[in-house]
């Protein structure tokens, strides 16, 4: 691809400059691809996390003029990276029950009742504190089985419990669950901070959101796992 204009940085100091800000975003787009096949949004190993990063940063070479500051340098990238999944996610919604995104989110919407309200940019947040996940063993979603670092990054993230501890088995079916029941929206900002080590602060440039918002979505999820771990 070439790029729309000049740009006077030089590709090999740009290069060091993705490498010292970036070292989170591969982890985190092959989580949220690992996700997406696993709950049948998107056909298995038909994409890949090395090919969506490299277009994602072949666009922020464009801009990297503007972009002067490291900091300001790694949440763009990280907003591109974050377009081309949201993109990538409604050009593939078909694969998933042959739904539109807007009925995806709306069952989304249906199966939390109503602990979930959208905000002006469609995104989801939470409203009330979650129900005991025993009230949603009927959903429809496809279960998705962590493999065991993301399971302890949550779970060190989070602060659940001691990360170094085997889950027993009825530990980890009901982890699982909650995490498959949580909806896109609110995964995807869960995983900026569990998997791509995003602060608060960066959440909320990136995605717009305010960080109260932010900081009381996360303390429901933390609070909703540690009452369904039991």
């Amino acid at each position: 691809m070439t790029t729309n204009k000049p740009t006077s940085e030089a590709p090999e100091d740009f290069g060091k400059r993705i490498l010292s800000v970036t070292p989170h975003i591969y982890p985190y787009l092959k989580h949220r691809l690992y996700v997406a096949e696993a709950t049948g949004l998107i056909p298995r190993n038909m994409y890949k996390a090395n090919g969506l990063l490299d277009d994602a940063i072949v666009d922020l070479y464009d801009e990297a003029d503007d972009l002067e500051d490291d900091m300001k340098l790694k949440l763009r990238l990280f907003a591109l990276v974050d377009k081309r999944l949201d993109d990538l996610y409604e050009n593939e919604s078909f694969h998933k029950n042959t739904m539109s995104t807007s009925e995806i989110l709306s069952k989304e919407l249906a199966s939390l009742e109503e602990n979930y309200v959208m905000d002006a940019d469609d995104d989801l947040m939470m409203n009330e504190d979650l129900d005991d996940i025993s009230y949603h063993q009927q959903d429809e979603h496809k279960q998705v089985f962590l493999y065991d670092d993301a399971e302890k990054n949550l779970i060190k993230s989070l602060d659940l419990t001691d990360p170094e501890r085997d889950l027993k088995k009825s530990e980890r079916l009901r982890f699982n669950k909650v995490y498959t029941w949580l909806p896109h929206k609110t995964s995807n900002i869960l995983d900026l901070y569990v998997f791509g080590k995003m602060s608060v602060n960066e959440i909320s440039q990136i995605k717009g959101i305010d960080t109260h918002e932010i900081h009381k979505l996360l303390h429901t999820v933390r609070k909703s796992f540690r009452q369904n771990m039991g």
